[in-house]
């Protein structure tokens, strides 16, 4: 995942949505992953997607691994 730096301003709008963004602009917004990822394809851009926290949650990225020792 690549470090995104935009204004939580521009964000607040997209409270609770998903959004994708291309070059810190946002290029999509969508109530779903599925209809977000369609209009990126659609667009021919590589592109972050997520979903815009509600107010002030937070939300808490986990990652797992699998290793094969």
């Amino acid at each position: 995942m690549n470090k995104i730096s935009i204004s939580w301003n521009k964000l607040k709008k997209y409270s609770g949505l998903w959004v994708a963004i291309a070059e810190e602009e946002i290029l999509a917004s969508g109530r779903s992953l599925e209809e977000v990822m369609k209009k990126v394809e659609a667009s021919g851009k590589k592109a972050e997607v997520f979903q815009v926290p509600l107010g002030e949650e937070a939300y808490i990225l986990v990652l797992a691994f699998a290793f094969d020792f």
